[in-house]
């Protein structure tokens, strides 16, 4: 207890690490590869979701069919033997027109109120939306080269120093462009930086989410 008090009363600072641009390239390493796993079973769970809800739905339908023409009095009443061509085909519909519905509305907002038709239109599009969601799911991967990881390694240690960075200087620090997407997008999509606008200009900021491993600096570590 008295170990963590100077010889006056007062406490002492805590102990803080700085790292390099190198190592923090491979803590960020690591917290990809960590952020991909995640995206796997996210995938892969959604995908046996998936496949669940089109047999459920297979057995309904053959349910419903049999139902009606059990209704009908439809004699020697039998499950057509191709039924399953017609399911298949009545699927890949579905899914072109999922599909379809995402590309002209990609970024549809909730509404508290629907017309019927767009209800019946979620309730039938449900289950090729959740199969198209596993493609969704996996193209979170992220996977950055070793180049990659060394260059948002220093971008993270210039925020870290100077607290914002505008967008329009990170090129001067990543001149090739599709690498700058690359490295901007896998640091938002994992929560390690924000953008927010002032102005005319964007600014890139550390997000005080990010795990405590990408600390970059001593000073924000004892502030935090």
């Amino acid at each position: 207890m008295m170990a963590a008090f100077g010889g006056k009363g007062h406490r002492e600072a805590p102990a803080v690490r700085v790292r390099t641009p190198a190592g923090t390239a491979e803590v960020l390493r690591t917290h990809f590869a960590e952020h991909n796993r995640q995206v796997l079973m996210l995938t892969a769970a959604t995908l046996v979701a998936a496949l669940a809800a089109w047999a459920l739905l297979y057995f309904v339908s053959i349910w419903m069919l049999v139902f009606l023409m059990a209704a009908l009095d439809v004699s020697n009443a039998h499950i057509p033997h191709r039924f399953w061509m017609l399911y298949l085909v009545s699927a890949l519909c579905g899914l072109a027109l999922a599909w379809l519905d995402n590309r002209l509305n990609p970024n549809a907002r909730p509404v508290d109120r629907k017309p019927p038709w767009e209800i019946l239109m979620d309730f039938l599009l449900a289950v090729p939306r959740m199969t198209l969601a596993v493609g969704g799911n996996l193209a979170a991967w992220q996977k950055l080269s070793d180049s990659d990881l060394l260059e948002a390694a220093e971008l993270l240690h210039r925020l870290g120093n100077e607290k914002r960075v505008p967008m329009s200087g990170v090129r001067l620090q990543i001149p090739d462009p599709e690498a700058a997407l690359r490295i901007l997008y896998a640091l938002q999509m994992t929560q390690v930086i924000d953008t927010q606008r002032e102005g005319n200009e964007f600014w890139l900021r550390l997000n005080s989410l990010r795990p405590a491993s990408l600390r970059m600096t001593g000073a924000e570590q004892a502030a935090e």
